[in-house]
């Protein structure tokens, strides 16, 4: 298996200790549907109490993953927010 070098993507160490932040508070689950080709992420907090913004860290993580598909496979495509 092969390890993922943040550094390989432009991440410095400091840029990496405020993205592991992210994981205090969240926790995921993903749903799939292989025949549609559909993943559904759903995040959720570690703590339930917690004066947290999870709209703040979705919106962060969408950027994320669309850059990282464009970055990594030359993957482009739209962000659709339904709310």
């Amino acid at each position: 298996m092969t390890m993922f070098n943040p550094a390989m993507m432009g991440v410095s160490p400091q840029q990496m200790e405020q993205a592991q932040e992210v994981g205090r508070h969240l926790r995921m689950e993903i749903t799939t549907c292989k025949r549609e080709g559909k993943l559904e992420v759903k995040y959720f907090l570690v703590n339930p109490d917690e004066p947290v913004d999870l709209g703040k860290f979705v919106e962060q993580l969408c950027q994320q993953l669309m850059y990282g598909h464009k970055t990594m496979f030359g993957i482009m495509g739209k962000i659709r927010d339904v709310e």
